[in-house]
């Protein structure tokens, strides 16, 4: 049996998703959705799902609500047990999901209500504006501006401006002088403060605030706002007039490759920047390489230590002892070394603790601090697992120390292609360019050489993870900006807190 569930997708920010609609965006095996849901949301949905996209942005709908309803309907009679109609913010408020709730219950059809969180509430609060408080507001107020018409909705505006609590406007951008009008007409203090607040929760949010009596010229066009509320009410002297996210309206390239992503652009997002995702590299393994990897996999007894130089080189590592129809214990003969925190962070993951790390992070301090420390016989050769591409400065180090080593191609790097104005775009509206590794910086430079973009390197600041990737950065008569503390992603998401907060 179909059933169809009215899921709320909250204001935009994917964290303010409730568990439930998590839950059934990535399992539903038909998505509806509205233009004003977040793609950060959408980028959640598995790709095997069945997408539709029925617009609801106002003056710009790809279907009207009669069709909608009759789409809801249609998709349920085909049979499939999960459909999720997505909507910004509840589906109760001002969204329609009343009367879509009533064509599916008189169609027979089972559904479920999946609250989610307004933007109404959300929205100021991210600018620290509560839209209650007990010195100033007893009471919120949520009203639509739109109407069929397209006029002003007849409001009893004199019981509005007598109301003194929190007044919230949804869908009133082209409204705003008319509101702001009717108020005043109907007694409000031309004195009282008003507040545009847009694309609220999100990395692009903005606040415009001004009182009552400023919002009042109808040539003013505030259309640039869309999507947004109109609040007006004491609370928003509550506000510094900004959000309390230290990177909001910062615009951070992350370079790092599609699969690794996530991590660095969440913890940017979570500080409110808009994190532009540039992968410049595309990791895969091939079946040459998955042969040699097996070989050495049933040999490791052979190996006094393996060196893990890189998070990735510990995920292709075990993911071929996992086709091995292997696990760790495989690993016991040998002891195991880690370059820095963020390769740990992924050895433990494993189940694997390093025996050896090295205090900073990079190949000489890695071969010199092993020599000190490490009391490592040099009848067993060192494994190094790796890129196909990787640097052999570490393996040529431990060489000149008289230890045998033996690299371990896991994957190759390949680069990814963009268009020449994707790529300017880009990087000429960011504030920072990230990377985390040598070779996300090669293979960047490589492809701006091929437009002649490389310019654009040297007018962007540049925060690194690690003196490594520092020096694949100085190795084009560059010099980074920002180099993190520590390699790891809190220390450099910190590190642009303290330079661009």
């Amino acid at each position: 049996m179909s059933t169809v569930y009215l899921v709320g997708a909250g204001p935009g920010d994917p964290k303010l998703l409730t568990r439930r609609a998590y839950e059934l965006i990535t399992s539903a095996e038909i998505v509806v959705y509205d233009a004003l849901v977040s793609p950060r949301i959408i980028e959640l949905i598995p790709p095997t799902t069945r997408l539709y996209n029925v617009g609801k942005r106002y003056g710009a709908h790809s279907m009207k609500q009669a069709e909608i309803n009759a789409l809801l309907v249609a998709l349920a009679s085909e049979g499939a047990s999960k459909i999720v109609r997505l909507k910004g913010g509840d589906p109760f408020v001002f969204a329609h999901g009343g009367e879509e709730m009533n064509v599916l219950r008189e169609a027979g059809i089972r559904y479920e209500i999946v609250p989610g969180i307004t933007a109404g509430l959300a929205a100021p609060a991210y600018f620290d504006i509560p839209v209650t408080h007990r010195a100033v507001s007893r009471s919120f107020t949520c009203l639509t501006a739109h109407s069929e018409s397209g006029e002003l909705p007849a409001f009893d505006w004199q019981a509005l401006a007598k109301l003194g609590g929190t007044l919230i406007f949804y869908m009133g951008v082209r409204q705003i002088a008319s509101i702001s009008q009717a108020l005043i007409e109907a007694g409000c203090s031309a004195a009282t403060p008003a507040a545009l607040v847009s694309r609220g929760t999100t990395p692009q949010q903005a606040l415009l605030a001004r009182t009552l009596g400023e919002f009042t010229d109808p040539e003013e066009d505030f259309t640039a706002y869309t999507p947004a509320l109109f609040v007006i009410g004491e609370v928003i002297r509550l506000s510094e007039g900004r959000t309390s996210r230290p990177l909001a309206g910062k615009k951070v390239i992350v370079t790092r490759a599609r699969h690794q992503a996530s991590s660095l652009q969440e913890a940017l997002e979570s500080e409110g920047a808009e994190a532009l995702l540039l992968p410049t590299i595309e990791l895969s393994s091939n079946e040459a390489i998955n042969a040699e990897v097996a070989t050495h996999l049933s040999q490791l007894a052979r190996y006094g230590w393996i060196f893990f130089t890189s998070p990735n080189a510990v995920e292709f590592f075990f993911a071929a002892l996992h086709r091995a129809g292997l696990d760790a214990r495989a690993l016991s003969p040998c002891r195991i070394a880690s370059l820095g925190p963020m390769t740990t962070a992924a050895l433990e993951a494993q189940g694997i603790k390093p025996d050896f790390m090295p205090s900073e992070y990079h190949a000489k301090a890695f071969a010199r601090e092993f020599v000190e420390q490490v009391s490592a016989a040099h009848d067993k050769p060192l494994l190094l697992p790796a890129s196909a591409l990787a640097h052999d400065d570490l393996a040529h180090l431990l060489q000149e120390a008289g230890y045998r080593c033996e690299r371990l191609p896991l994957y190759t790097n390949s680069p990814i292609h963009y268009e020449a104005e994707e790529l300017r775009a880009t990087l000429a509206s960011a504030d920072y360019l990230t990377a985390c590794s040598s070779s996300a910086v090669h293979h960047l430079v490589e492809l701006l050489e091929q437009y002649q973009l490389t310019d654009l390197l040297r007018e962007l600041p540049i925060a690194v993870l690690g003196e490594q990737t520092a020096g694949a950065v100085r190795s084009y008569g560059l010099e980074p900006q920002l180099i993190a503390p520590q390699a790891t992603i809190p220390s450099l998401v910190g590190a642009l807190i303290e330079c661009l907060g």
